[in-house]
């Protein structure tokens, strides 16, 4: 017998709203509850994982800054993406955490595939060709495990990159040149599906895989008390300061990252290493 869920189509929302309906809707849910899956897109924002500061970001950037109550590290979001969140009690998510992401993800993989994609999952993230397509975050919310990732039709390395903070010109020019070599996006592998026939073929894998029947649903009055609350918290101002996940640079992919510290840069692909000194 099917084991009855729901799904939640936001549409396009602003920052605050996409983070705050997921955060909200896990606090809400009792330990009985079913499970929810979000589909939604947002408008243009930096997101920070949840232990993440301000020291991420250039400090003359403009654009939005939110923490999400996720783990992973800093991600652009924007209308090129369609978000997906999975929101279940725990009765429903594998024991142990790390386990998680197999169990989320996988739906997202074998959507990309029926599309001529041949994604693969990497640990908590999906990858196409060698390269990263999308990340995930995930947490304990209240009694849900909640996991959050996307379909990535176009990524603006371009402008993520002249939005993190930099030591340097070169960093950020060896930036530009890491985002390249450690993502990739739809668009450059052929035209991505309508949204609609991409939501109902990835509607149609998670029910496939887990078992569930969705029914098209909103958020309750209780459900959007606890939305509020949430967004109350989301919205407080993100510290300064504080330190990088990796020191000295950031972390590109599993296999990739960039970091300038002690008189030289290291851009780091997989096996292949750039270096050089910056005095």
């Amino acid at each position: 017998m099917a084991q009855s869920a729901r799904w939640i189509r936001l549409g396009l929302v602003e920052p605050l709203d996409l983070h705050a309906s997921y955060a909200g809707l896990a606090a809400a849910q009792p330990r009985r509850a079913v499970p929810i899956v979000l589909w939604a897109q947002a408008k243009t924002h930096l997101c920070l994982g949840q232990s993440q500061g301000l020291a991420e970001i250039d400090p003359r950037t403009t654009l939005p800054v939110v923490r999400r109550p996720l783990g992973g590290g800093l991600v652009w979001v924007d209308e090129q993406q369609y978000v997906f969140v999975v929101i279940a009690p725990a009765r429903f998510a594998p024991g142990r955490p790390s386990r998680w992401f197999p169990w989320a993800l996988s739906p997202a993989v074998a959507t990309y595939r029926d599309f001529g994609l041949r994604a693969y999952l990497n640990g908590a993230d999906i990858w196409l060709h060698g390269r990263k397509i999308a990340g995930s975050g995930a947490a304990t919310i209240g009694e849900c495990a909640v996991v959050a990732s996307s379909f990535l039709v176009k990524f603006p390395a371009g402008r993520f990159a002249a939005a993190v903070a930099s030591p340097s010109t070169g960093f950020r020019q060896w930036l530009r040149e890491g985002l390249a070599l450690a993502m990739t996006e739809w668009a450059e592998h052929g035209e991505a599906p309508p949204e609609r026939a991409l939501e109902a073929t990835f509607r149609t894998r998670v029910e496939a895989q887990h078992g569930w029947q969705f029914e098209n649903a909103w958020p309750t009055a209780a459900e959007q008390v606890a939305i509020e609350e949430a967004r109350r918290e989301l919205a407080e101002p993100v510290e300064i300061g504080g330190s990088r996940m990796t020191r000295g640079g950031i972390k590109l992919n599993a296999d990739a990252h960039l970091v300038e510290r002690d008189g030289r840069r290291e851009l780091r692909v997989g096996t292949r290493i750039k270096s050089a000194a910056t005095g």
